[in-house]
């Protein structure tokens, strides 16, 4: 996981500013009904998944997933993914579905990511936890910056480089937020860590091929080739370019 640096907000999503003021004023009209869940928002993913919307992210992320770094192949299945839940969230497994969600970041451009959908679905679901659960903002009057989420936000203000290191293919929580992050995003499921493995021994193998010496001008071409790879691996547009800065600074 590494940080996005988010441009400015695509114009589609000012088209949806009303949508966010009705739900804002229905919960003003009737807060019971919809903080028991009785009643919840339509954030239609039509409009927060358009496609202006969509190109912007994945353009902004390098066409990778905001947390597993998995790049998107052409037709990937990937979803744009709330930071924090529009519907209900929950402080952890088996725990309460709280109610309402964050409604009014529904269309939030901050709150917007694209992410694959094993890392959205299957894993983050709805949770968010915070490290005091009594702080957590139901109502869109409520001031976001009283919670502190154990969940890394991927455009900051902490650097996910600062939680989450790499022991090999292995992603290793640091901090509070970079354990939590690294299990509610699933960050160690087994067809990952495989993915992350056969790449970090390809950066082994490379490594061992740019410390050579240049025998021949062949042997130099090698050696050019393994050193610009590994030059690229470390970028924000390289597959898995955390693990790979921590593999190449080993």
């Amino acid at each position: 996981m590494i940080l996005v640096a988010k441009p400015n907000a695509p114009a589609k999503l000012a088209e949806f500013a009303d949508l966010t003021a009705g739900h804002c004023a229905a919960h003003d009209a009737d807060r019971a009904r919809y903080d028991r869940g009785d009643t919840t928002f339509e954030i239609l993913s039509a409009n927060y998944g358009h496609a202006d919307v969509k190109d912007v992210l994945r353009n902004a992320q390098h066409s990778k997933c905001c947390f597993c770094e998995g790049m998107f192949e052409a037709n990937a299945a990937a979803d744009v993914e709330h930071y924090r839940p529009k519907k209900y969230s929950q402080q952890g497994r088996r725990q309460p579905k709280v109610y309402p969600g964050y409604y009014w970041r529904g269309y939030a451009w901050d709150n917007l990511f694209y992410c694959c959908q094993v890392c959205n679905r299957s894993h983050k679901k709805n949770f968010f936890p915070l490290r005091d659960p009594t702080t957590r903002v139901r109502h869109h009057g409520g001031d976001l910056t009283g919670e502190a989420p154990l969940l890394l936000n991927p455009a900051g203000p902490a650097d996910p480089r600062d939680h989450i290191f790499f022991n090999n293919e292995i992603a290793v929580g640091g901090t509070d937020e970079g354990v939590a992050t690294v299990d509610y995003c699933g960050l160690n499921r087994l067809p990952l860590i495989e993915a992350r493995l056969e790449h970090f021994k390809r950066l082994e193998t490379l490594r061992h091929v740019a410390a050579l010496q240049a025998t021949s001008p062949d042997v130099e071409a090698v050696i050019l080739e393994a050193q610009t790879y590994l030059a690229a691996a470390v970028l924000p547009a390289a597959k898995f370019s955390a693990m790979a800065q921590d593999a190449l600074a080993a």
